[in-house]
């Protein structure tokens, strides 16, 4: 559903709230290899947040990528809409054209009426799941469940 550069900006981003929560930048090559993404990958992927001002960076030795946004107050939502873009939640799953007719003479995929339900659940989680609450839930997690 997601795509796997979505994945990868989600993955690193509650990796940086992690590691960074004593206000220490968290280098992109550290992420790159805890998490197995390709450095110069992750790299352009974060800087996307830093240029929406989600994150926070800065380069050298000591350099590396912060939140710079309260993590509270960015959704799941707010970086799946930057990646992917908000209109997965208008897409039919076995379709490439929005499944958002109300057109009662048009027919609707099998599945569309069961999967509307269920996208729209889907949308109310990712937009209520903030990065604050998950790096919160993070102390009562195994330390490996960021490589799956």
């Amino acid at each position: 559903m997601l795509s796997n550069t979505c994945k990868y900006a989600l993955r690193s981003i509650i990796y940086i709230g992690i590691n960074s929560k004593s206000g220490s930048y968290v280098n992109v090559r550290t992420i790159a290899g805890n998490l197995d993404v390709p450095m110069q990958f992750l790299s352009k992927i974060l800087q996307i947040f830093v240029h929406k001002g989600i994150l926070g960076s800065i380069k050298g030795p000591q350099g590396g990528f912060i939140f710079k946004k309260d993590p509270y107050q960015v959704t799941l939502f707010d970086v799946i809409g930057i990646i992917d873009g908000p209109n997965m939640f208008e897409h039919c799953i076995i379709g490439t054209r929005p499944c958002i007719s109300h057109d009662k003479d048009q027919k609707k995929c099998p599945v569309h009426d069961h999967y509307s339900d269920l996208r729209k659940e889907l949308e109310h989680f990712f937009k209520n799941e903030t990065f604050g609450k998950i790096i919160d839930t993070y102390e009562n997690r195994t330390p490996d469940f960021l490589s799956l």
